[in-house]
């Protein structure tokens, strides 16, 4: 995970992770690896996670899926298989090449979404799709990942520990596909007819032309359910997808009001302490999944989180600033923005997330 991070962060020279860092981060991440599995294509495994079959006439089955044109004759689940059949449910979907616009309007609309106790739909893709799926986790709500692969395959493997954080965090993950599957092109545009037949709605953040989004959005319309696309810039290649949409006849939403309003969806009072039970040779561990956010920010976090301001700061400032090496101070940033506290609206470069924590200082 944290190699990934490192990854994704630039691979800058300054930034090194040692396995006592690796271990603290698994520990406040909420990620426990139960069972040492060891590397895989330089990922970390976490658990070996449950996995049932669903048959199409059992009850568990998803009945929304029973309304599209080619059911899955079976389904493979892992997680909290009561999500299949929840009470409103809304995709949300969008390019893997997200712009910072669409990263952080899609982190927005899905915590105040999920904060209502819809279920969040997608594709565990990177970009918007895992960007729902997280943001669904962090406000403690409900999220379903549907895989064009296995479950023992999990695809794309820059989000396997996303895989890991749904299941433990009390979502689920499901597939159409035997778990030892490998992934296959053709199989994720297929795949799509089962994000959109789970979905009540659909929401399009950001799609590029002929993305696999539109080919999502292309079922729903089959399905006559509402399509949500969010406005771009007709500069912008992201946007092409949605502007269509919007000329198609999708409805034009700017804010995540105006889908909660139509379905008169309010926050979810019931959405509150809980413990995940997961299971590992017999062995039984408790995961605490009511962290308040306040309690989070423990001094450590704090004196990072005070350094930020309302313009971005590369990494290396901040380390400098705090007299700290930046692999010290990876592994708290990363966290105080996977919890929304910090926006990073460029590689490298953080700044504090104004909108949703204006009163922490």
């Amino acid at each position: 995970i944290l190699d990934s991070i490192e990854k994704a962060l630039g691979g800058d020279e300054n930034i090194e992770i040692d396995t006592k860092e690796r271990n603290e981060y698994f520990s406040k991440f909420r990620i426990i690896p139960f069972k040492s599995i060891g590397k895989q294509n330089g990922m970390l495994i976490g658990f070996k996670a449950d996995k049932i079959k669903i048959d199409i006439n059992d009850k568990k089955y998803p009945q929304r899926l029973l309304k599209i044109k080619a059911p899955p004759s079976e389904i493979y689940a892992t997680g909290n298989i009561e999500l299949l059949n929840s009470k409103f449910t809304l995709g949300i979907v969008g390019t893997r090449k997200c712009s910072e616009y669409g990263r952080r309007v899609t982190n927005d609309f899905s915590r105040k979404i999920a904060d209502t106790g819809v279920c969040i739909i997608s594709g565990l893709a990177i970009g918007i799709d895992g960007i729902a799926h997280n943001a669904a986790i962090e406000k403690k709500g409900k999220t379903i990942a549907v895989l064009g692969s296995g479950l023992e395959n999990i695809y794309p493997k820059e989000n396997e520990w996303l895989f890991y954080k749904i299941i433990q965090d009390g979502g689920c993950v499901i597939s159409e596909y035997p778990p030892e599957t490998i992934p296959d092109k053709n199989k994720f545009p297929i795949r799509n007819r089962i994000v959109s037949g789970l979905s009540d709605a659909l929401l399009v953040v950001e799609a590029s032309h002929r993305s696999g989004s539109s080919i999502t959005a292309k079922y729903a319309r089959q399905e006559g359910k509402d399509i949500y696309a969010i406005p771009n810039t007709i500069y912008a290649a992201e946007g092409i997808g949605t502007n269509r949409l919007i000329k198609e006849g999708a409805i034009l939403v700017t804010k995540p009001e105006e889908i909660l309003e139509r379905y008169e969806l309010k926050k979810d009072k019931s959405i509150s302490k809980e413990i995940i039970t997961c299971k590992e040779d017999n062995k039984f561990v408790d995961i605490e999944n009511n962290l308040k956010r306040d309690e989070i920010l423990s001094n450590e976090y704090l004196e990072v989180y005070k350094i930020l301001s309302n313009e971005p700061i590369h990494i290396n400032e901040i380390s400098k600033k705090l007299s700290k090496a930046v692999s010290k101070i990876i592994p708290i940033i990363t966290i105080l923005e996977i919890d929304g506290y910090v926006y990073q609206p460029m590689t490298n470069y953080f700044m504090k997330n104004i909108e949703e924590f204006t009163n922490i200082n």
